[in-house]
């Protein structure tokens, strides 16, 4: 099953060097990384996950991972790799607006009243790999920023490999695990409190979604 789930890697130490200058990931002892070089099989070992390189670390996703997104993880009933990279780029994107625009922490209830999670289906053959994506709610298009988030990128999921999790953390990396619907993925939140306050508290209209993602993207 996961060999059938888990396409053989592109990833190697020569191309993940490459992108240390980019700031984009620590020296190989520092970061803990290993690439899955002589592998013809997915074999992580104890105390690592597994991620997709440029797709994730370019969409904002770091180690550690932010706590935002374990707390998404833990109520999606999901592990990092299932989620696609657009989904990465969206979470950052939420991030860094209640964070540099709003000025508060990232809100868990104004995330769930505007997003829900759907299967993506096989990406690639893989029910596992970039299985699940996060999408504006229905009714939500004209009430949150402004942006392509459906980007294209072909083969993406062959480019993974290994990085050490840090303790406490919870990416997982049951590498078999294929996420089923749960109730949580589409339990809209009610607009009521503080998510009715913070919804007033943003003038959408005036939120350049290209603009805020650059922005994230830049810093």
């Amino acid at each position: 099953m996961i060999g059938k789930e888990w396409k053989k890697p592109r990833s190697n130490t020569r191309s993940l060097n490459d992108h240390i200058d980019m700031v984009l990931l620590h020296n190989q002892e520092l970061g803990g990384w290993r690439a899955p070089e002589g592998e013809s099989y997915l074999d992580p070992r104890a105390g690592e996950i597994v991620v997709f390189f440029e797709y994730y670390f370019k969409r904002g996703f770091r180690i550690l991972v932010h706590p935002f997104l374990q707390g998404l993880l833990l109520y999606y009933e999901i592990r990092i790799y299932n989620l696609h990279p657009n989904s990465i780029l969206l979470v950052s994107t939420f991030i860094h607006l209640c964070e540099a625009y709003v000025g508060i922490e990232p809100h868990f209830d104004l995330f769930c009243y505007l997003f829900c999670l759907r299967k993506k289906g096989a990406v690639g053959g893989s029910k596992i790999a970039g299985g699940v994506y996060l999408n504006l709610c229905d009714g939500m298009k004209n009430r949150y920023l402004s942006c392509p988030w459906n980007t294209s990128f072909a083969e993406w999921y062959k480019r993974w490999f290994y990085i050490r999790e840090e303790p406490g953390s919870a990416t997982f990396c049951d590498v078999g695990y294929i996420p089923e619907k749960r109730v949580s993925w589409t339990d809209q939140l009610e607009y009521t409190g503080q998510v009715s306050a913070l919804m007033g508290l943003i003038d959408w209209s005036r939120q350049d979604g290209p603009w805020v993602v650059g922005n994230f993207l830049a810093r």
